[in-house]
């Protein structure tokens, strides 16, 4: 939405030359990040008073970015609508209508916090232009080359910094590890106090060697953004202490979530399929462990619904071919909204079987327990500690088709268990695990960067 016909003409962002490679973009935003010094403590804006006392008011917005693919969707500040909300930006390389994890977090975080007096969210990505109906500002960038799933662009922190200035930013919230937004976002962020949100516990992936070249040199690349952060937050206590030792006591934890209608929704049903598995069907997702479980099947006599897809989808259908169960294997595609927890709940369990530790804290997980459904995890990264055997739900060694099959059976011949893990995974999200409670720890975590106090600490 244009600015304000009274407002100074927008600027356009500089027109990209040509696209380089995928490679040769990687290379020039890691020397982008690599080579800026760690900034010495800069001057910051006067805090807020605290939310019972009037805050003048601030002058609406001068410009902002209005090239054909960055033209932000949403509700726009214009001069009769400043306020003296706080205006937090969330720096997200990925987001709606894109599908994954760290998609429904942010989107989900930005959406609680519209719904918080006194709070505004600001959305910057590079995801594809989505619905004209945003509830909040979506500035969606172009990006010049992609390396694996990894969109760049060398552009980004001059773009950024326009957009921190038209919005008034209070806060920046930057999503990682994914190389380039983040760092870009956190170079233009000036006076700006920068929380990275992480959401991996490692950034190597199985079987991806030039990406995991990259993803080693971008660890070393990250250390600037991670030193000019306020405070870093894992998206799980397995997250959060990879980055203790070495930064201390501004680091937190602030867990994924759920919306408080999906335990609203009815349960009930027939339940035809023994076990469900919801992923990205991506060669970058392997390691989500597909490959395990149809193996696991062919011991199993019950139905699988596999709910995701992408380029690594027929290889899996071949694979299910090639076992000779590819009649008890439904390949749904992509379902979102309703239609995925109508399929979820279609299933007796939820399969998470991960062969490494990049999931940090698997959104599905927290679906499936919202949704009464039954949760048998491989024991691998933060997993092990999230699930609690026979509680939450079941446990089986990692890398093994037979660990995966002999849990199924467990589940299948105990009725009273999985009574009693629906109940008690569904209470546990009821209690602890919706964004009503999160986006309160959200604020809380902003507040204290704010007032200049240490970091409030779990």
């Amino acid at each position: 939405m244009p600015p304000d016909a009274g407002s100074a003409a927008p600027q356009p962002p500089e027109p990209a030359a040509a696209a380089a490679p995928a490679v040769g973009a990687a290379a020039q935003m890691l020397v982008l990040t690599a080579f800026v010094p760690a900034r010495a403590a800069p001057h910051r804006r006067p805090p807020h008073p605290d939310p019972g006392h009037p805050a003048p008011p601030r002058s609406p917005p001068t410009h902002t970015i209005t090239s054909a693919r960055a033209q932000p969707t949403g509700p726009m500040r214009t001069g009769a609508s400043v306020n003296r909300d706080r205006t937090v930006v969330f720096a997200t390389p990925y987001f709606p209508p894109d599908v994954g994890g760290v998609q429904t977090y942010v989107h989900s975080l930005a959406s609680a916090l519209r719904e918080v007096p006194g709070w505004r969210p600001v959305v910057v990505t590079t995801s594809p232009r989505g619905p004209s109906d945003d509830p909040f500002p979506v500035y969606r960038l172009p990006a010049l080359a992609k390396l694996s799933n990894t969109p760049l662009d060398p552009r980004w922190p001059r773009q950024i910094r326009r957009i921190l200035r038209a919005e008034r930013a209070d806060f920046l919230n930057v999503h990682t590890p994914v190389p380039g937004l983040a760092d870009a976002a956190t170079l233009a962020a000036g006076n700006v106090p920068v929380v990275v949100t992480y959401h991996a516990a490692a950034l190597v992936k199985d079987g991806h060697p030039l990406f995991n070249t990259v993803a080693r040199a971008y660890a070393c690349a990250e250390r600037f953004m991670l030193r000019r952060a306020d405070s870093i937050l894992g998206v799980s206590d397995f997250v959060a202490e990879n980055f203790r030792p070495r930064y201390g006591g501004k680091v937190g934890v602030l867990e994924n979530a759920v919306a408080p209608e999906v335990l609203a929704a009815p349960v009930g049903g027939s339940r035809p399929y023994a076990a469900a598995f919801l992923a990205r069907l991506e060669p970058t997702h392997a390691w989500k462990g597909l490959d395990q479980l149809l193996p696991a099947m062919r011991r199993h006599p019950g139905r699988l619904l596999v709910i995701g897809d992408g380029a690594a989808r027929t290889g899996y259908e071949a694979l299910a071919r090639k076992l000779g169960i590819a009649d008890n294997v439904t390949f749904a595609g992509n379902l979102s909204g309703a239609a995925k927890f109508r399929a979820l709940r279609s299933a007796r369990s939820l399969v998470l079987c991960p062969t490494s530790p990049n999931d940090a804290f698997p959104t599905a997980l927290l679906e499936a327990w919202a949704s009464r459904v039954p949760v048998i995890a491989t024991a691998v990264g933060p997993l092990a500690s999230l699930v609690r055997d026979g509680v939450t739900g079941l446990l089986a060694a990692p890398r093994s088709p037979e660990a995966l099959a002999g849990e199924l059976r467990r589940l299948e011949a105990n009725p009273g268990l999985a009574h009693a893990i629906r109940e008690n995974a569904c209470e546990l999200v009821r209690s602890r695990y919706t964004w009503r409670h999160r986006v309160a720890e959200f604020v809380e975590r902003l507040t204290a960067v704010e007032r200049r106090g240490a970091p409030v600490s779990r």
